[in-house]
């Protein structure tokens, strides 16, 4: 057994699932090599509206349950109704750190690479007590300009979602109805174009508004209003598989940049002898997560012109 595979046994996972068993089988057979002792799975409930989707869901929690064929203890959060991004994921997260102190986050289609989970497990442990580290990302959109580098992993305050860790001492800090948006003097400090700055502002007001389903913006704003540290991996250590699939809940165009390989890192890791912001990183984590410089403009136009 590798280590990553050791490693991963003593760090809980959570797994989001739905409606795509396809995706969750690969993402299940990724767990049988890691093994963890403690495996919590959310499944969210079918819309009434979709033809179909029940026999998905169940067939997408029959996947996980008989594939668990290694010593493992489980916890189940069936949803029999739909709750959506916002109120099921939340929940979910919650459940999660009620019970354990720290541990992984996958959603069903998010494949990671097995150097993964020791990445997690050496950082969960490593900043276990630094209240200011709140998020370890798995995703890197930018990896062609961090991976060069002599460290193999960055700071930043983005916290990209596509397989992640944290711990319940950051969880606690959650502000799902980003009550404090109003009095939040933070962002003329995070990146330097205004310009993202006002999009990032009204990305953080429409998820105030429920206009949108999103618990993530919600859990980026937290981290930002606490001046936490998030963790950036040198190279892509998860592939998106669901991007583009006609079952996903909002990612259903096709993007090739979101989708790519996951790459692996190599131990003991090196870290950064510094605790710095970049800010030529932030700002390419924007453009790569965000909005591109070109679709900027056009928002930026659309706005002034008031049809946005």
């Amino acid at each position: 057994m590798n280590q990553s595979s050791e490693v991963g046994l003593e760090v809980p996972v959570l797994i989001l699932v739905f409606n795509r068993p396809a995706t969750t089988v690969r993402l299940m057979e990724v767990l049988q090599q890691v093994r963890p002792s403690r495996l919590y799975v959310h499944a969210d409930g079918p819309r009434a509206s979709r033809t179909g989707e029940l026999e998905r869901v169940e067939a997408t929690k029959e996947a996980v349950l008989s594939m668990v064929n290694w010593s493992c203890e489980v916890q189940t959060l069936f949803r029999e109704e739909n709750a959506g991004l916002r109120v099921g994921v939340y929940g979910a997260l919650n459940w999660f750190f009620e019970a354990e102190e720290y541990g992984i986050i996958l959603e069903d289609d998010c494949i990671p690479d097995l150097s993964f989970f020791a990445y997690c497990a050496e950082l969960l442990w490593k900043y276990r007590w630094d209240e200011t580290v709140m998020h370890i990302s798995a995703s890197n959109l930018v990896e062609d300009w961090t991976r060069p580098q002599s460290v193999d992993y960055h700071w930043t305050q983005f916290s990209l979602v596509w397989g992640w860790a944290s711990w319940r001492r950051a969880w606690q800090k959650m502000d799902i109805g980003l009550s404090a948006l109003d009095q939040f003097s933070g962002m003329d400090t995070f990146l330097e174009s205004s310009l993202a700055r006002g999009y990032m502002m009204d990305k953080f007001e429409t998820t105030r508004a429920r206009r949108n389903q999103s618990w993530a913006y919600a859990w980026f704003f937290s981290i930002l209003l606490h001046k936490g540290y998030c963790i950036l991996p040198s190279v892509n250590l998860v592939q998106n598989v669901g991007v583009g699939d006609l079952q996903a809940t909002h990612t259903t165009k096709k993007n090739a940049s979101a989708g790519r390989k996951a790459g692996a890192l190599s131990f003991p890791l090196r870290h950064p002898d510094q605790r710095r912001v970049q800010p030529e990183l932030e700002m390419r984590l924007f453009y790569a997560t965000q909005k591109s410089k070109f679709r900027l403009w056009i928002w930026y136009l659309l706005r002034l012109i008031g049809r946005r």
